[in-house]
């Protein structure tokens, strides 16, 4: 890993439904995406959302999780995760998305949509949505998690004065925890400056195994799971690279998948 100045802080967390990354890290990683479109990527953004790149899809990465109480798209609750058997990183669509019910599912499906351009402008700017949305999700490492314990939801964690489950955490309480008060814009700025994580940012037709059989890897890692459930400076610091890593190549691959889906001109 590069190193990378850190701000850590004792922060306290309650938490709320799941929505990886909490706005700001999707945020962040829409933004990362929106300055590596290319100009034909970037028109095409533009006219499916109505606004300039850098704000669209910014306002955009969040939509998926605004909307999926509403009873018209109830049904996609299941798409921002999937559960990887206990211990099994390897992904099975029979046995892990059923019916394309997950986020892996669910970015190749949105993915086909928003290249179809025999598709209506307004299914495709949806299907735009999602799949900035989704991309950032399936990077979160408990959004790839394990069925056993819900991806972290039934792990209860103390982080300073208050409780909350794993997942919350995880979420959003870690980035506050190492960049407390760090604003969108000069977050990704600092991801951006730096030497940043070596990987395979091309879009493909399995490229969204390979992301969620990577996340999954994550947890698998040694002390992801706090010792007697106590998130103290030691983990924030252990993960906190991890996690600013994950969120840039969220941002680069997101847009190579759009550069390869809308960049040929219309």
């Amino acid at each position: 890993m590069n190193a990378r100045p850190w701000l850590f802080a004792i922060a306290c967390f309650v938490t709320g439904t799941a929505s990886a990354w909490g706005p700001h890290g999707h945020q962040v990683v829409a933004e990362v995406a929106a300055r590596e479109l290319t100009p034909a990527a970037r028109a095409e953004v533009e006219r499916l959302l109505g606004d300039r790149a850098s704000n669209a899809m910014r306002e955009a990465s969040t939509w998926a999780d605004e909307i999926r109480g509403e009873e018209r798209w109830r049904h996609t609750g299941s798409w921002h995760y999937l559960n990887f058997q206990r211990g099994d990183c390897s992904y099975s669509a029979k046995q892990n998305c059923r019916g394309g019910n997950c986020v892996v599912g669910a970015i190749e499906r949105e993915a086909r949509i928003l290249a179809d351009r025999k598709a209506s402008k307004a299914q495709r700017a949806n299907a735009l949505r999602f799949v900035i949305h989704f991309v950032g999700d399936v990077h979160q490492p408990l959004h790839a998690g394990f069925g056993h314990d819900r991806g972290g939801n039934d792990v209860q964690v103390r982080h300073g004065r208050e409780g909350g489950n794993l997942h919350g955490f995880w979420d959003q309480d870690i980035i506050r925890a190492y960049r407390p008060r760090l604003a969108v814009m000069p977050h990704v700025d600092d991801l951006l400056a730096a030497a940043g994580p070596e990987g395979d940012w091309h879009w493909q037709a399995k490229a969204p195994v390979a992301w969620a059989e990577a996340s999954c890897a994550i947890v698998q890692q040694p002390d992801f799971y706090p010792e007697r459930g106590r998130i103290g400076p030691d983990y924030v610091q252990r993960f906190a690279p991890l996690v600013d890593e994950q969120l840039e190549a969220a941002g680069h691959r997101l847009a190579d998948t759009l550069n390869q889906i809308l960049g040929v001109p219309r």
